[in-house]
């Protein structure tokens, strides 16, 4: 919104690439707190915590060689090639662990694959469109390419509310006492 009351009343370009810029760096940094909260591993963790401070480093000095003020196709890039490895190595993850419930009923599954679809469908947009972006044919084609992709993202999100999870108790878990010692391992001992 303060983006484009400063695009379309305050006429102001400068300003308004200097808040889509802001915006860019906050949408990263919420989305990497946000995954650190699901991913276990707290290397990785650590990695994407701190690839935060890195990123706006990395968004500063974009800004400060840019020669004209002009869309951050870049770091748009950059913040989705970083939040598509951290999805996928969550992914990872939840691949590595015994699950007792299919992980589509989980709401972070939908939020995952939302991200997933906006950062695999923008990645390379931004990145053709660093070079192309003042063609009228192609504004038009990124138009339609990226309202389709953020359409798709917001309905999987909005998916993500509706998710019922269950929730985890620890006596869910199914215990099976095995004495290896024995002859017959699966009968119980009196």
């Amino acid at each position: 919104m303060i983006g484009f009351s400063l695009l379309y009343i305050y006429k102001s370009k400068a300003n308004y690439y200097l808040v889509v810029r802001a915006y860019n760096v906050i949408e990263y940094s919420i989305l990497a707190y946000f995954f650190t909260l699901f991913i276990k591993n707290k290397v990785i963790n650590n990695v994407l915590l701190y690839s935060t401070i890195v990123y706006l480093i990395f968004c500063i000095y974009d800004y400060i060689i840019e020669k004209v003020p002009e869309i951050p196709f870049i770091p748009f890039s950059v913040e989705h090639i970083l939040l598509l490895i951290f999805i996928v190595y969550y992914f990872f993850e939840i691949m590595n662990e015994s699950v007792t419930e299919p992980v589509y009923q989980k709401a972070i599954f939908w939020i995952c694959v939302a991200f997933i679809i906006n950062s695999s469908g923008n990645f390379f947009l931004f990145l053709y469109s660093k070079n192309s972006y003042n063609d009228d044919i192609f504004r038009r084609q990124y138009t339609i390419i990226y309202t389709t992709v953020s359409v798709i993202k917001n309905l999987l999100l909005c998916i993500s509310i509706v998710i019922k999870e269950t929730p985890k108790n620890d006596s869910d878990e199914v215990v099976f006492d095995v004495d290896l010692d024995s002859f017959n391992p699966s009968k119980k001992k009196n």
